[in-house]
């Protein structure tokens, strides 16, 4: 079948070439009558615009790559509805890409993206590709989410949850019950947003009177991921000396911890108190809630919606940060400690 195109939509709507491309682009010029005529013509004949044409003649390809560590947290999925609730608004396609916190992948992915002309990159850096993303950045408007890039020549904007007060206000709960044996369950230490909730705990425990350091034995560093929540627990049953808290620094990571304490048959709070930084999906609904430092996400995804279209307008405005605060949302899942 032959595919419509704007000389069909002119013959069949009686109007000129000029006339159907000021209305399929929307010219405010076109009155409303005559771009309701042409836009029913156009549908009518199954006109699909070419967008490898438009791109060449716009040097736009009204695309947006997003590139995320884990498509199964809710947290991005969330994030990534909001955003392309923005981006859409301004005819942008969203191409979203999950690297499963890897290299190789990720480095793939930023490829396939370049060699597509993106008009901008969203990126939940592994933090491993920074040089390839540097170079990328010379030419592609960027915005980085939660994770920073340490570098004077990176230009884009941050959006990102105050990490290190969320943890700081989660280890202040967990003290305040009298708990002194927290066991930290942390992400990669070469991640900024792993550093920074890390450095939150630290900073709270040193208030208490408890020095975190290299003896300090209640600490394991894994991936954001559902598994190293489930092997973090396997680890603190190895210990010698259980801990009477936990803090889990990530949502998927908190997943990993209630599916392994309950196949341990180890109860919370009465054996255990949790807390998470960041929310569960449906919290509601689960027998256990964690006490959590929660985000408005839509709040969050809005911002970067918005972030991204600003520096494709303009790619050389100066770099610029936005920090969401946390609120603690109370859970089921704080006690007293307990001895033994």
């Amino acid at each position: 079948m032959k595919r419509a195109t704007i000389k069909d939509i002119a013959r069949e709507a009686n109007v000129s070439l000029a006339t159907v491309s000021r209305s399929l682009n929307h010219d405010p010029c076109v009155t409303d009558a005559m771009r309701t005529r042409v836009l029913e013509t156009a549908k009518r004949l199954g006109y699909v615009p070419n967008t490898i044409a438009k791109s060449l003649k716009t040097n736009s390809t009204y695309t947006i790559g997003f590139l995320v560590s884990d498509i199964s947290n809710s947290y991005y999925i969330s994030i990534a509805r909001s955003v392309e609730d923005i981006v859409s608004s301004q005819n942008y396609n969203l191409m979203l890409c999950s690297t499963g916190n890897r290299k190789e992948r990720e480095l793939d992915y930023l490829q396939m993206l370049m060699s597509k002309n993106i008009d901008g990159l969203i990126l939940n850096t592994t933090g491993r590709n920074n040089d390839f993303v540097l170079e990328m950045n010379k030419k592609t408007p960027m915005v980085l989410l939660n994770r920073r890039i340490m570098a004077p020549e990176f230009r884009g904007d941050l959006i990102d949850t105050n990490s290190y007060l969320g943890c700081y206000r989660l280890t202040k709960q967990l003290l305040a019950l009298g708990h002194r044996k927290i066991f930290v369950v942390r992400g990669p230490a070469h991640l900024s947003n792993s550093f920074e909730r890390f450095q939150g705990f630290v900073d709270a425990m040193g208030e208490a009177g408890v020095r975190v350091d290299k003896l300090y034995p209640y600490t394991y560093t894994g991936e954001f991921t559902l598994q190293s929540g489930v092997e973090a627990i396997r680890h603190m049953c190895s210990l010698e000396e259980w801990p009477t808290a936990i803090l889990s620094q990530n949502n998927m990571m908190t997943i990993g911890i209630l599916e392994e304490l309950r196949r341990k048959m180890i109860r919370i709070p009465e054996d255990i108190s949790l807390v998470s930084y960041d929310s569960i999906n449906n919290m509601d609904l689960m027998t256990t809630r964690p006490t959590s430092a929660t985000f408005d996400m839509a709040a969050i995804g809005e911002q970067v919606g918005q972030s991204i279209l600003s520096r494709i307008k303009n790619p050389e405005m100066p770099c610029r940060e936005y920090i969401f605060d946390p609120t603690i949302t109370p859970g089921n899942s704080l006690g007293i400690p307990r001895n033994g």
